[in-house]
């Protein structure tokens, strides 16, 4: 594995922050710090580092003391757990309050520290003979060998090649609906408001939660509001999306309840999508309503395509039709007050293909992880889900696998367990050698019906090992192989990765 920063879920709302640069001296000071800060910004969390000896001369060991000392001076963590015999002897070197020393990593284990670990940042620089997996398997949330990784560089190279589709004034709205894409709304969120988006859209109201309580600032887009969740969008700034009279009406009616002025709103138009929004002879009232009364402020209008990323000639007539359509009927809105509305339609398919209509905002879905309808050689892949060998098997000839005996073995077959199912998100479809991963670049079957928990591959003939390394999909081998032997688009597939799958995010 090359060096890298990675962040994920630990026990007790801990954040871990790993830091695998142990060669590097000068990561723990310029880059992972950054990474710390990064992830833990605006969420309250005391912050503590675990640091071990490393290999070296003594100028190489003096050197690695004086960063130490560096992050000490500029307070940026609160507590240092000291690991290794050599940090354990210099301990006066180091003019912090609350310091540890363990000589072990059995040491720190026994000790009851762990247990007294709640809501920090926990960075992680740990050298392979102090047993970094061992400690982090006791302060992780979820001990598991499936994991699905989130690639942040990927994702800001993404982010950067549809800016430079739009203006530099044009606001970038980033869509974090389904738990950002099955990826981790929060943490995603952290990377996004780091990056410095504009606008963040969620589908519910507690998703739009889950992301304010976490210290995200920036304004948060609330597509699909519901009525009994609107004192929670209020508590939390959450901006609705308004697409009906009925709607608008009892939001206006809450906000004057709370004494609020010029609450922001969304205003919802269809134009041909024909899933929800106010219509053309709607206009007049809707001005109307919205100019009796002071409780709310129209922040933007806009609209959805249907069809951006079709390229037939007649869908691309229609995606035009609808931009026309939305410029005349966004603008005769704009032109009944007084104040700035922002106007915005094009979604990933729509920046990449109908730039030109960007008006003041446009919204980036799916094109973040890396998929589109075009230019997919110029995105990266963001999400990796792969998993370990949990067992191997000699199945007979004439004997089967899996429920309803479905893998039938002609021959001699050599079958090794997967600890990931259905439950999991991998469709059962993918069953009985309809579905491939990936062994060291090699393509292995599935064999047998996919179990909620569990799936088995043919890896007869191959040189593998109990703990050996699968790939579900990756950067060589793409999500959307999958989403088009089910029949489907990558969306589904990714949102599908359940929530038990542990999450890891880095950066190199």
């Amino acid at each position: 594995m090359k060096p890298r920063y990675e962040v994920e879920a630990g026990i007790n709302d801990c954040l871990i922050i790993r830091d695998s640069h142990n060669q590097d001296l000068t990561s723990l000071t310029k880059h992972a710090l950054g990474f710390l800060e990064q992830q833990s910004a605006n969420q309250n969390m005391h912050r503590t580092l675990i640091v071990s000896d490393i290999d070296g001369n003594d100028l190489v060991c003096e050197m690695f003391y004086v960063n130490i000392q560096q992050v000490i001076r500029t307070n940026t963590v609160d507590r240092i757990v000291f690991l290794g015999p050599d940090l354990h002897a210099n301990a006066d070197m180091f003019d912090i309050g609350d310091k540890l020393f363990f000589d072990t990593a059995g040491a720190l284990l026994t000790s009851g520290f762990i247990e007294t670990l709640h809501h920090e940042a926990i960075l992680v620089k740990i050298a392979q003979e102090y047993e970094p997996e061992r400690i982090l398997n006791h302060i992780r949330q979820l001990a598991h060998d499936t994991v699905l990784e989130i690639n942040f560089d990927a994702l800001f190279h993404n982010i950067d090649h549809f800016r430079s589709k739009i203006s530099k004034d044009t606001l970038l709205m980033c869509m974090m609906k389904a738990s950002a894409y099955g990826s981790g709304s929060i943490e995603v969120s952290q990377a996004l408001q780091h990056y410095g988006v504009d606008y963040i859209a969620v589908a519910f109201t507690n998703e739009g939660v889950e992301i304010r309580q976490a210290g995200i600032k920036i304004p948060i887009l609330v597509l699909d509001p519901m009525l009994p969740a609107l004192p929670h969008m209020f508590k939390y700034n959450l901006e609705p999306e308004v697409c009906s009279f009925q709607f608008l009406t009892t939001v206006i009616d809450e906000a004057k309840r709370r004494g609020l002025r010029d609450y922001p709103i969304h205003i919802k138009l269809d134009t041909g999508m024909h899933r929800a929004g106010f219509v053309a002879d709607d206009l007049d009232l809707l001005v109307n309503i919205i100019k009796s009364q002071n409780a709310v402020k129209i922040k933007s209008v806009f609209s959805h395509l249907a069809a951006a990323d079709e390229f037939n000639p007649d869908f691309e007539r229609f995606t035009l039709s609808q931009i026309s359509l939305f410029d005349r009927l966004s603008a005769q809105l704009q032109s009944s007050f007084g104040h700035k509305i922002l106007r915005h339609i094009l979604n990933t398919a729509g920046i990449e293909r109908f730039s030109e209509h960007q008006f003041d905002m446009v919204r980036l879905g799916i094109g973040l992880w890396g998929h589109n309808c075009c230019n997919t050689d110029m995105l990266r892949n963001v999400c990796s889900l792969q998993t370990r060998i949990m067992q191997l098997k000699m199945v007979p000839a004439g004997e089967t696998v899996g429920y309803s005996r479905k893998g039938v073995c002609e021959t001699d077959r050599l079958v090794a367990l997967l600890p990931l199912g259905y439950a999991d998100g991998i469709d059962r479809r993918l069953g009985n050698g309809n579905g491939s991963v990936y062994i060291n670049g090699k393509e292995v079957k599935t064999i047998g019906n996919i179990c909620m928990d569990l799936m088995m591959i043919d890896v007869t003939d191959m040189d593998v090992n109990v703990g050996d390394k699968v790939v579900i999909f990756d950067d060589q081998h793409s999500i959307a192989n999958i989403a088009n032997k089910l029949g489907t688009i990558p969306y589904e597939v990714l949102s599908g990765i359940s929530p038990r799958v542990r999450r890891v995010y880095f950066r190199n």
